[in-house]
């Protein structure tokens, strides 16, 4: 299976819906992201960088048997570092972008607000001279009323001929109608400023509503950032374990060609052992409480591979090697339930060595556990063991503790799956679902 550090799928999927967010146009035409066809070559460059990612998932899966592909596997690790970093870089420069946008957008609206405190002054300085011609017009009704010319009767009444009235109720006349049309200019004045102000401050709240949503992509790509800055702490980790990986395997290496013979040997009484074992002890229905040919990973929280099933020096590797920094201690759980058919539990040599002590036939303290129908998993180089053969034990029950017991340069789980006493590969997506948790 893949190294789970770089599924990444769902993280570009937000990556594009961040930064494919439909634009934001500000009244006047102003544009918050930059143009399209600046944003398309920018998720052509991520999709890029992803594709090249998902390659190196592919090269670094399949680099892992032995010291040259390890190296092979470093110079990968070293790549898909640097696409990480040029992602992270990608993912500054479109927050940079929103960041120029959110000072465009304070611009406009600091702006915005100087015309509304602008438009408030001009509409009190109205409203008072309105107020100032309303109190004109009060008093002029007020001489009309004085003066007995209050209605057209008495301006009827009180004039000496026909003409004198005709000339009286024009006068009249003329004054209500410049007084009502001053009055209605100074209102109807009075109402576009304040229509004016209403539009402004709507203008103020879409650019207020528009920040927000600038703000809301760059907590989105700072969300995304933080992801793969986690990936790239990662990678980190998981360059050095290569390279302590690498110093493992050559110092194997060299331990096995002098020892090869007695390493042989060991190894062949050891598969003996192991398929006497289960031909006698194993039984044929399926016992395990996951659908046969699924298993619980079984080192919680370690999943570097440090040595993949398969040949390696001339001989055949039969399980996976499962690493990593900490791992000391850590514990060891069943991957299905079953029937513990075998413990060796007497070695006292639990650290790193050239050669093997000869513990457990190279294993040092290991068990296997029986699932019925012709599958069982063993567990090798553990520093302790603490069940018993014959115990039932369910999945993800703690079998014991990671160790460098038997045959071992360093700490690490030594795991296998087998069919009817066959090793197989564990990693052999076809026959086998690895469930990690």
């Amino acid at each position: 299976m893949k190294l789970s550090i770089f599924t990444k799928k769902a993280i570009t999927v937000l990556t594009v819906l961040a930064i494919a967010l439909s634009l934001i146009t500000l009244p006047g035409g102003v544009s918050t992201v930059s143009v399209a066809d600046e944003q398309a070559e920018l998720e052509a460059q991520l999709k890029e960088l992803q594709e090249r990612q998902d390659e190196l998932d592919d090269l670094i899966y399949e680099t892992r048997k032995d010291i040259s592909k390890e190296k092979e596997n470093q110079e990968y690790i070293e790549e898909q570092i640097e696409t990480t970093e040029e992602y992270i870089r990608t993912l500054d420069g479109l927050i940079e972008g929103y960041e120029g946008d959110i000072e465009t957008l304070n611009g406009i609206i600091a702006e915005r607000e100087v015309e509304i405190a602008d438009t408030k002054l001009l509409i009190a300085d109205q409203k008072a001279e309105i107020d100032e011609n309303i109190e004109l017009y009060k008093k002029r009704l007020r001489a009309l009323y004085l003066s007995g010319n209050d209605s057209v009767a008495s301006i009827i009444l009180g004039s000496t001929d026909f003409f004198d009235m005709l000339m009286k109720i024009e006068l009249v006349t003329r004054v209500a109608r410049y007084n009502n049309s001053l009055i209605e200019d100074l209102v109807a004045m009075k109402e576009t400023y304040e229509a004016t102000q209403l539009d402004l401050e709507n203008k103020v709240v879409d650019l207020e509503n528009n920040k927000a949503d600038v703000n809301a992509k760059i907590a989105d790509v700072e969300l995304l950032k933080a992801d793969w800055n986690s990936q790239l702490d990662e990678l980190e980790a998981l360059y050095k374990e290569s390279r302590a990986t690498i110093k493992e395997l050559e110092e194997e290496k060299e331990a096995y060609e002098e020892n090869k013979e007695e390493i042989e040997k060991e190894a062949e009484k050891l598969e003996e052992e192991i398929q006497a074992i289960i031909r006698e002890k194993a039984r044929k229905e399926y016992m395990g409480d996951l659908p046969k040919g699924t298993f619980l990973w079984p080192c919680p929280g370690y999943y570097y591979i440090s040595s993949g099933y398969g040949s390696r020096w001339g001989r055949l590797h039969k399980g996976i090697d499962i690493a990593g920094s900490g791992i000391k201690g850590e514990e060891i759980t069943a991957a299905n339930s079953g029937t513990v058919i075998k413990v060796v539990n007497d070695c006292k040599h639990n650290y790193g060595k050239s050669k093997s002590c000869g513990c457990g036939s190279g294993y040092g303290r290991y068990c296997i556990v029986d699932h019925g129908g012709g599958y069982t998993t063993l567990y090798a180089h553990a520093t302790d063991i603490i069940v018993k053969e014959g115990q039932s034990v369910s999945t993800g029950d703690v079998l014991g503790y990671v160790g460098s017991t038997g045959y071992s340069t360093g700490y690490h789980l030594h795991f296998e799956i087998r069919i009817d006493g066959t090793a197989k590969d564990p990693e052999d997506e076809d026959k086998f679902t690895l469930i990690k948790k």
